[in-house]
């Protein structure tokens, strides 16, 4: 249990200073994935002792749910503006989720004190840290609670981003409240018809439930 609570505090610790930056992505997900395992297994060490389990249930794969919907979804992300605040938000929410639901299906399956229980709970965790931020992207997207309006802003760049695949995709980096480069994706003929310096767009804005602007659709000014 000590082991639990130390990591869970060293993990939020790290966390906190390492999600300001956008380039430590692939750092601080595992070791919030760590914090979240870290949290449901301390639940489920108060549980455990509650009451005999009838039988063992095997949830290791179920992480791979999300990942159909991050298909789905995923596209939304790129031109939400602070769509990195709102996924970060969702994914402390998740915290919330993963370990009520380890507490509650704890009450009835067996998690049993090896390598299953682990492949569990850790599939759990990843299973919620990738559907909520997903499900609050389009959320925020397909219900707005306002008019859309227009907004000009200015350029700070454009770029060619070059996929590991040999894909590419077309992106402007703008200044918004939540970052000074803040990105959004645009099409390969609005890129060449736009100059990467002094060059002002206007934006299409529709304010979502969740309280960011969803960019729906970007024009030369």
């Amino acid at each position: 249990m000590s082991k639990n609570i130390v990591a869970i505090l060293i993990s939020i610790v790290i966390v906190f200073f390492l999600v300001k930056d956008f380039g430590f992505i692939f750092i601080s997900l595992p070791i919030f994935v760590l914090l979240s395992y870290n949290l449901s297994n301390l639940i489920l060490q108060f549980s455990s002792k509650k009451l005999n389990k009838r039988k063992t249930k095997n949830f290791e794969w179920i992480f791979l749910i999300p990942l159909f919907i991050i298909l789905i979804f995923g596209r939304y992300f790129e031109n939400t503006v602070g769509g990195y605040e709102l996924f970060w938000k969702s994914a402390f929410a998740s915290l919330i989720f993963s370990s009520s639901t380890v507490y509650i299906l704890s009450l009835y399956y067996n998690f049993s004190n090896d390598k299953p229980k682990i492949n569990n709970v850790l599939s759990l965790s990843i299973f919620f840290l990738l559907l909520m931020p997903s499900l609050s992207i389009y959320i925020n997207y397909r219900f707005s609670i306002s008019p859309d309006r227009k907004e000009i802003v200015e350029i700070n760049e454009k770029y060619i981003n070059n996929g590991s695949k040999g894909g590419k995709s077309y992106e402007i980096f703008i200044k918004t409240r939540f970052d000074t480069n803040e990105r959004l994706e645009i099409s390969r003929e609005f890129y060449d018809e736009i100059s990467n310096i002094n060059q002002n767009v206007e934006l299409t804005l529709s304010k979502g439930v969740l309280g960011y602007d969803y960019v729906k659709k970007i024009e030369k000014h």
